[in-house]
Formats: structure tokens, sequence, C-alpha cells
């Protein structure tokens, strides 16, 4: 099974420069057209590892025939080497000898090349295979999508495309480019991800209620472009992560395990940071290994350095792992150091304070006894808004902070405040840029997701190298502005005023549209639309070139 596997896995490799997973599984209903193209196109290359098989494989048998003559072995000594064979294959199968490592997956390839077609080379289908088929048996429930891909491309493609922008290559349906770029701005770029931070606690977002637990942010957001109907992607930190990132939504189907264990081409979104010169770093208050973020962002995305909670030296006294305040005081340092050599920098930061569980803060920081969940956060949230505010100090004496871009967003709100919220409220987040020296403060309504990153990135830095992104330019007031999010099997829609549907791919499960609302199914055909392109486009490694 193992040869028939790879021996399939030869043809296909070739064709789509990735290897065999469910598409092994699938193939099965084009089994005429693919016979046919491979006797066509292989037919001599086919009959030789028939051949080849067939022939070592005597050889083989012939050869353990001679040189080994079966002993007997009393069943005790067989359960034991049975025993010492079953050990040695769960602890082979994880990353190191420690049962709290994951087991090797697909990520772990990117510990050692950097480019994802490379990456390739050093897999395999039948790991693939098996992979898929874990995925496939943990996700039952996905839902097919049968909108007529052709219509949904040509849907896609005219609802993401901006004035300013053309589609760049046919084979790549969704990839864009600036169609007339301006003076190429150099601005610093500090992207932070948020970890689990909610508007209902953040004052500037609020209306005020008084928690009083965010004072640099809410000064931030004060003097900054506030998105007040921002939207997070799903509900878990790889989801913010994959839209920021990637520019793609994770929606059923297409991304498995840990979320980056891709083997399809993305926009490299520090490779045009790269290319101008700049520094590219990216930081996150979370161990190195978490998510394998460190790999990916080195392996994957490019950025020249990555740095986890291993790499910080911790000032305050806090029982927390996952300290924003020693990631930012390295960051600070990381960035005096390369300002101080006239070089631009990019960097993306994830802060971690405020991940469950919330760990017990310093007295200075107790501004609530820790008596519930909701209090524990709301420490945790004030020491890492303390945190923030030190950065963005540190960064205005260190003499960089005039010409910094600041962009703002979570990856997801905090869970235990969501049970009574609706669908909405449940993904609505933070997303500020800051930058009182190039911007002027303003509140934006129009909806915003964290997928818009990349376009309004390539937009602010007139960068003219393609991109492939399901959002848009969320400065761009003439941009058809939404948020696609990931609500566990389903798929939730948000159009620019608020409206929404939700959808399982089969039937709109929710909706406060009227079904008589020409609406109500415009916005459904737009969600499959986006939803099929991603998904076609993506496992067919037809999302960027």
């Amino acid at each position: 099974m193992i040869v028939l596997m790879l021996s399939a896995d030869f043809f296909y490799f070739p064709e789509v420069r990735r290897h065999m997973t469910e598409d092994i599984i699938l193939a099965w209903r084009d089994k005429d057209f693919i016979i046919t193209y491979i006797i066509k196109n292989y037919l001599w290359i086919l009959i030789l590892i028939c051949v080849l098989s067939i022939y070592f494989t005597k050889k083989i048998f012939k050869f353990i025939d001679r040189q080994y003559s079966p002993k007997y072995m009393n069943l005790f000594k067989q359960i034991s080497i049975l025993f010492v064979v079953i050990v040695i294959v769960v602890l082979g199968i994880r990353s190191n000898f420690y049962f709290k490592e994951r087991p090797l997956n697909l990520t772990n390839a990117y510990r050692l090349l950097k480019k994802t077609e490379n990456i390739q080379l050093i897999l395999n289908g039948v790991f693939t295979q098996y992979h898929s088929l874990v995925y496939e048996d943990k996700e039952k429930g996905v839902i097919n999508n049968g909108y007529p891909l052709d219509q949904g491309l040509k849907n896609a493609r005219n609802f993401l495309l901006s004035d300013n922008e053309i589609f760049s290559n046919e084979e790549y349906p969704l990839m864009r480019c600036l169609k007339n770029t301006k003076k190429t701005s150099n601005y610093n770029v500090v992207i932070i991800l948020l970890e689990s931070w909610t508007p209902k606690y953040i004052d500037s977002f609020n209306g005020n209620i008084g928690y009083g637990v965010t004072p640099a942010f809410d000064k931030i957001a004060e003097g900054g472009i506030k998105f007040v109907n921002a939207y997070s992607a799903g509900s878990r930190s790889q989801y913010g992560l994959i839209a920021s990132l990637i520019g793609m939504q994770a929606v059923p189907g297409v991304i498995r395990y840990y979320g980056f264990d891709m083997m399809s081409r993305i926009t490299q979104i520090a490779q045009p940071f790269n290319k101008r010169g700049y520094f590219t770093m990216y930081a996150q208050s979370f161990p190195r290994k978490s998510i394998y973020m460190c790999s990916v962002a080195k392996g994957i995305l490019n950025f020249s350095e990555a740095y986890g909670s291993q790499d910080y030296t911790k000032l305050m006294d806090i029982s927390n792992d996952y300290d924003d305040y020693a990631m930012f005081d390295f960051i600070s340092k990381k960035l005096e150091d390369i300002h101080n050599q006239g070089k631009p920098f990019f960097i993306y930061a994830f802060t971690g304070t405020t991940h469950v569980p919330f760990i017990q803060t310093t007295s200075q920081f107790e501004k609530y006894p820790p008596i519930s969940n909701e209090n524990k956060y709301l420490n945790t949230l004030y020491y890492a808004d303390y945190s923030i505010g030190y950065f963005i100090e540190k960064a205005k004496k260190d003499g960089y902070f005039d010409n910094t871009i600041f962009i703002f967003m979570a990856d997801h709100p905090v869970p235990f405040a969501l049970h009574s919220m609706d669908t909405k409220q449940r993904f609505k987040i933070p997303f500020v840029i800051y930058a009182p020296k190039i911007f002027k403060p303003q509140v934006i309504k129009h909806t915003v997701s964290q997928a818009d990153l990349i376009p309004t990135l390539y937009h602010l830095m007139n960068i003219n190298e393609p991109f492939s992104a399901v959002g848009v330019n969320a400065l761009d007031n003439n941009a058809n502005h939404f948020a696609l999010i990931c609500d566990g099997m389903n798929i939730v829609f948000v159009d620019k005023n608020g409206d929404y549907v939700t959808s399982n791919r089969d039937v709109i499960m929710e909706s406060l549209l009227k079904k008589n609302d020409t609406k109500y199914y415009e916005l459904n055909n737009i969600l499959l639309s986006l939803d099929k392109s991603i998904v076609e486009l993506f496992i067919h490694n037809r999302w960027y070139t």
C-alpha cells in the first residue's frame, strides 16, 4: 500500500508541486480521467515502477528466506518486545522524547527550510496522507460548498477588487496588485496582535463604562484611526494569526492541525519589506514552540528574526510565563539599536499575558480583587496595557515614534464574556491604526476584519508587488468592506453596514434579514463565492504564485 501511495504521489507531485493528501480520497470520482492521463503520459514509467516493485519484492522475500529461520519465542518475550516497539513508535513520532510535546506534523518541516516549495521535497505522500485522514476523522460534519466555481470566482473577483487594483495573473484568480503606486513609503511598521482583548472591557470602545484597565490603549485609540466595527476571523488565536498574516480566513476544510502546516504558496508578509532593506522581526509572548509560530515566521513568512518567551529577560515579578512587558522591553531594545543604525523596520508582535488561565500579577496591577475569572482577566489586561504604554513611550524617547505606523488588533475576544452575546458581538475586536504624526484621528464605522491587514499595508506603503487576500484596504471608503468569520463549522458574512448571514454552506442558519429581502440572498451568494474561492484556490495551489 505504501509503495502504491508513493507511486501515485510520484505522478501527482510534478503537476501541482505538492503531495497528495485528501485528494487521493477524492480522486476516485475522477478515476477514468486519471487512469487515461497516466497511461497516455506516463505509461513507460508506470510499467517500470510495477516491474521494479515486483522484482525487488521477490528479491527481498528470497533474501529473508535464505537468511532467516524462525525461532520459538515464549509469549512473555513476545509481549515484552511488542511493548518496547510501541513505546519507541510513540516516542519517535514526537519532536522530542517529552510527552508534553505534540507529535511530529507538517509544520516541523519548516524548521529545516525556508521556502514552501522546498518544504514539499522533504515530506512524502504517505506522511501527508496520514495527517489528512486524521484530520478528516476529526472534522466530520464539514459540508462541501456546492456553489459553481466559475461563478464563485467571478463574484469574488468583482467584490474584492478596488479602483486602484488590478488582477495580476489569471492562473491565480484572486492575486491582485496596485494599479498606480505613488512614491515609496518608508515608514516603520509595528503590528501588535492582542491576545483576547475585548471591546466590552476597553473604555474607548465601550462608551466609557469605566473599567479603567486600559488607560494607555484608550489614549492610543483616541489619537488614532479607530475602527469600531472590526471583527475577528474566528474564536481562536490561529484564526486571527492566519487572517492577519496570510490574508485568508481558515474556513472549514482548508487548513489543518495547528493552522500553519500548509502546502500551498502564500503572500509572504515580510518579504516586500526585506526587499526594501527593512529589518523584519516576529515576536510573541508565548514560548517559541507555541503553534510553531517562530518557525513559521522565519520559514514561511520570511521574517529575518523570530523570538519567543525564552528569549526575554523577566523584569516584573509575575508568575505568568506570557510576559508582555518582557517582550516589549526586548522589542524596544532591538528597535533602538536598529533605528540608531539608520534602518527602517517591520515588526509583528503577539501579546500573551491576557491568555487563559489568567495568572495573578503583582499588587501594582491588582485593580480588582482576584475572586472571579472576570476580575483576574481585568488585572492581566491592566498589566498588558501598561506594557503597551511603556513600549509607546520608549518609542518616543528613542526617536522613531514620529515615523512609525502602529497597528493594533485583537486575535479574538475573551471567550467567557461572549456567551450571552449575539453572533456579531461574539467576534467584535478592537482595531486601531496609530500614527498621530502621519494620520489625523478619526472614527471609522464601516465593517473591517483581520484579513484587511495585508491589503491595507500594501496601500499604505505603496508596495507594487502582488498579494492575495480575502480582504480590502480598510482605509478605502469606496471598497466593499466586509468580514468573513469562521464560527465552528458555520461561516458568517457581515457586510459594510453590519447586516449578516450565517451559513453552513448548505442553508442559511441565521440572519436578522427577512427571507423576502433581496439582500438576504445577495449576502449568502457572496459568502458562498468567497468560501468556494478560498477552498478551491488554496487546496489546488492557485492562491499565490
